[in-house]
């Protein structure tokens, strides 16, 4: 034999066996196990799943309690709410049917072209301007304010009358100026695709997605399922001191859906992290895409606003490994670990928060996601991701069990839970609010709905909207109140209160306009109008 023939051989034989090395062994895995078991001990979490994909491995595992008094088990399968990791399946989704569309429809076509007289923004240039990339990148200017979708909405609320209404949804920042997250244009998504598509966004993805991957778990919140099934993790939160089942009432999302309410499992998030490592391929080999379409979907379309920039996570390290966040794909944000390039995103919708993480460049794949995590996910679930990376990555973690509460803080006890659900005392005035005939009554938003200041036998002035209970209480300016949160809501550790703004008291000395404020931008409520003037 030729000693060419014998390298050739040789050659051969190294790339077979390199290929054949499983990467997710079980010494690896039990890594894993044991880690995040510490995490969740340390951060209270009572369920979590978890899928990891390198290659053509796939391990799927889950860890605590669905259901703390049955003691029934979080397993592969078991499903939880993955938030804003719902966007990236609308997207696709909008990418197949441009893929199919007969009338040329792209990214760059106006909405107004797809949708015609339905849709209308809050002036004519918007309107028609307003591209389906646009809105997939949080670029619109539109207004991303969050407590209607705590509150709920009216059932007459179908995807297309909110796309009707949706003039009626103000502008925060200029058009096109600047990334400025939106779950609304994500409802809106949505509407485009079913327009475009024949059939419900939720058929859609059914039959377009769940189907062709065998995604057999998953489900759509309020569409065919509930946070108290039988397979679902329960929706667990802190409540002074105590892990408490939250009420499944505020996970109904519609009509925004498209944006936040897909349910699925690990065994089912593998599927769809081995789909986009795959490039778009089915396990069977099928492409459900143009594989130019769907590597759009990951391009760089806008970069990060100029504050972000300025904050000291950019200027400065924060870890020894840095992660590096700089743009927006379509429903993708876009970083780097340890040079590598990350395609991401995360998702929080009450007890639940979820991270689904691609390295596209040498095809791993993780997605984790939790119930009753009570810090920030930017910061909890960052700690189990740079972990699994660093090993599969084939670096040694510079995270453990140690150095993790060094970095991403120090384990969360049940005393810390305490002041967190409590309204910041130092901007209430003790007693009740006087003059309370000045502000009960009925102010609307012709998109949001109604809010409703009333007082009880107690005189003690009260709110509702939908779902949002409040207690008012009085603060130094006499136009400004402060909601304390009870019901469903009284859980929230994050914000403490509603700020509530009344301006502008008519002839009869009660307030026309009522400004809200709760994590995130202000909307403006009048009395006398209302959104079933318009349904």
């Amino acid at each position: 034999m030729s000693t060419v023939l014998i390298l050739l051989c040789l050659c051969s034989l190294a790339l077979r066996t390199a290929a054949d090395v499983n990467v997710l062994t079980p010494e690896l895995t039990s890594k894993i196990e044991a880690y995040v078991k510490e995490f969740m001990q340390c951060r209270g979490v009572v369920g979590l799943s978890l899928a990891v994909v390198k290659g053509n491995e796939t391990w799927t595992r889950g860890f605590g309690m669905a259901d703390k008094p049955s003691e029934r088990p979080v397993n592969s399968s078991t499903l939880f709410i993955i938030a804003s990791v719902t966007k990236a399946f609308t997207s696709t989704l909008l990418g197949m049917l441009m893929d199919e569309s007969k009338s040329g429809y792209t990214w760059k076509t106006p909405i107004k072209d797809i949708l015609g007289s339905d849709f209308q923004l809050f002036n004519d240039y918007i309107t028609n301007h307003t591209t389906v990339k646009d809105i997939l990148t949080h670029r619109t200017g539109l207004t991303d304010a969050s407590l209607p979708m705590y509150a709920g909405f009216i059932p007459e609320m179908s995807r297309q009358n909110f796309t009707r209404l949706l003039k009626y949804l103000p502008a925060l920042k200029a058009f096109r100026d600047e990334y400025n997250y939106n779950n609304w244009m994500y409802a809106l998504a949505g509407r485009i695709a079913e327009v475009m598509g024949g059939s419900s966004w939720e058929e859609l993805l059914k039959q377009r997605i769940f189907h062709p991957l065998q995604m057999n778990d998953s489900r759509i919140v309020g569409y065919n399922v509930d946070v108290d099934a039988d397979n679902f993790a329960l929706p667990y939160v802190w409540l002074r001191n105590e892990v408490v089942v939250s009420d499944k009432v505020i996970y109904r999302s519609a009509p925004a859906e498209p944006s936040i309410a897909i349910a699925s499992s690990a065994d089912d998030m593998a599927k769809w992290l081995s789909f986009h490592l795959q490039k778009g391929v089915t396990m069977e080999g099928e492409p459900l895409l143009v594989k130019e379409t769907l590597e759009e979907t990951y391009k760089l379309q806008i970069a990060l606003p100029p504050g972000y920039w300025d904050t000291d996570y950019m200027n400065k390290p924060e870890y020894p490994e840095a992660f590096s966040s700089f743009g927006y794909g379509f429903a993708w944000d876009l970083s780097t670990y340890r040079g590598y390039r990350v395609t991401s995103h995360a998702g929080a919708y009450h007890s639940y928060k979820s991270y689904l993480a691609l390295f596209r460049d040498v095809d791993i794949g993780i997605f984790i996601t939790t119930t009753a995590l009570p810090e920030p996910i930017s910061l909890a679930l960052d700690e189990i991701f740079f972990y699994i990376a660093d090993l599969l990555l084939g670096e040694d973690p510079w995270l453990n069990t140690t150095t993790s509460h060094q970095y991403i803080g120090s384990c969360i006890g049940a005393s810390d839970q305490t002041s967190s659900n409590t309204i910041n005392e130092t901007e209430v005035v003790p007693g009740l609010v006087e003059n309370p005939e000045m502000f009960e009554g009925t102010y609307g938003h012709r998109l949001f709905g109604d809010i409703v200041i009333y007082r009880n036998t107690s005189g003690e002035l009260l709110v509702k909207y939908g779902n949002v209970l409040g207690r008012l209480r009085k603060t130094s300016d006499g136009e400004v109140l402060l909601a304390e949160l009870y019901g469903p809501f009284e859980f929230l550790s994050y914000t403490l209160y509603v700020g509530m703004t009344f301006l502008s008291p008519n002839d009869d000395g009660q307030y026309k306009f009522l400004v809200v404020s709760f994590s995130g931008d202000p909307l403006l409520y009048q009395r006398g109008i209302s959104v079933f003037d318009l349904l």
